[in-house]
């Protein structure tokens, strides 16, 4: 009868928990069903450096606060089993997040909880992703529901013989799992922000730019191995040493989780000689030419070939516009190794998306790394001149309390 009464107990608690995170958790701002875009993405960490107040003042929709760990330790059950146990580690400070995002004023932004980080660790897999993810929503419930969501952005390292200069399967297949039951079970917003490599639109088709790697030590095949890279854009990847890229990694976790799985996918353009950059600051591309390139492809589709443990080994990739996301760098940006993108160049391609499809919209929004870059003074001030640049492609009005459900 006692574990009668414990299992009733625990159903119990376990809705009481569901019925608060319904309560706390965030969507969106729309109107009328529709998301109030384009959207504006920040990532943060210093939280009492008051920047990431600044962003939400200046025109932020959602803050990603970055970093979170997924690790692994002993349990403390006193059972003697040495059974391991998942938890979360962050340096973040949580209680002036809480602080931050519980303001009345501020009841509109999202906040999301980025795991991953260039020379971050990657998952270990003792646990597998849905087991991953009763783990966050434990830490998330004992921190009062802070995150409305994840965002997956596993990278690779410095360090090339480093374990994390690639990925493995298991990895891959945390990030997927994760996502499925995250967006399945709780309705979570799931995002991703693969560097442009591990997600590379304008990869030849057939070519081997095209096919799925897990190798993250590669050098960048716009500088390299296309067919606009010169001698000269060899000889300058091989006088810096840079190894960095990978190749459609994040295809993989796309094509198991599928893509109506995820919110958004954030496309790091300020990837070290992305092909976006080579794009730019080599060919001398116009910028709004470039990102329409890329547009173009992700919703139109591009094939990855060799993608392992599949029904299929090729996977188209598509990306709805409402899912896409642009992803920039602010003022570090140094316009050859990391590309600047000018937030008129954003407006552009954005009106010219609207236009192109006939959708009445364009790509979901504007993701920048990173707020802690962001000056004093409204000059330079990224979020504000992004909200300035896309005030006029709004197609919707905010209004208090019009959220997605």
């Amino acid at each position: 009868m006692r574990g009668v009464y414990l299992l009733i107990a625990r159903a119990f608690a376990m809705a009481l928990s569901e019925s608060s995170w319904e309560t706390h958790r965030r969507k969106l701002v729309t109107k009328g069903g529709k998301v109030n875009q384009p959207i504006i993405i920040g990532y943060a960490h210093d939280v009492k450096s008051g920047k990431a107040k600044q962003s939400i003042q200046d025109g932020a929709d959602v803050i990603i606060w970055s970093f979170l760990h997924l690790e692994i330790g002993q349990s403390d059950d006193n059972s003697g089993s040495n059974q391991q146990k998942g938890f979360i580690r962050t340096d973040l400070d949580l209680e002036e997040i809480s602080a931050l995002r519980n303001k009345q004023e501020y009841k509109h932004v999202v906040h999301l909880a980025a795991f991953g980080g260039w020379n971050g660790p990657h998952p270990p897999p003792e646990l597998n992703g849905d087991e991953w993810c009763e783990v966050f929503m434990d830490f998330n419930r004992d921190h009062g529901y802070l995150f409305d969501g994840v965002d997956w952005d596993y990278e690779g390292n410095d360090d090339l013989s480093a374990s994390t200069s690639k990925f493995t399967l298991d990895t891959l297949d945390i990030m997927a799992d994760f996502s499925v039951h995250a967006k399945q079970k709780y309705g979570m917003i799931v995002s991703m922000a693969p560097a442009e490599s591990y997600l590379d639109a304008t990869a030849e088709d057939g070519s081997v730019d095209a096919a799925f790697s897990l190798l993250l030590d590669l050098p960048p095949r716009a500088w390299t191995s296309s067919k606009y890279a010169t001698e000269e854009d060899r000889e300058l990847i091989q006088s810096v040493g840079f190894s960095h890229a990978g190749r459609q990694c994040y295809a993989y976790v796309l094509a198991k989780a599928g893509i109506e799985t995820f919110d958004w996918v954030s496309i790091q353009l300020y990837e070290a000689y992305s092909p976006f950059a080579h794009d730019i600051s080599r060919r001398h591309l116009d910028p709004v030419d470039a990102l329409m390139a890329r547009v173009n492809r992700f919703v139109h589709g591009y094939t990855v070939d060799e993608i392992p443990a599949l029904s299929t080994s090729e996977y188209e990739v598509r990306i709805p516009l409402d899912k896409l996301v642009i992803g920039v760098a602010n003022r570090w940006a140094d316009g050859l190794k990391f590309c600047e993108v000018k937030p008129e160049s954003l407006r552009s391609a954005y009106q010219s998306t609207v236009a192109n499809f006939n959708y009445h919209k364009g790509f979901l929004g504007v993701m920048f790394w990173t707020i802690e870059e962001e000056g004093t003074d409204e000059h330079s001030r990224y979020t504000l001149q992004l909200t300035k640049a896309l005030e006029s492609t709004k197609y919707t009005s905010l209004e208090q309390n019009d959220y997605i459900s």
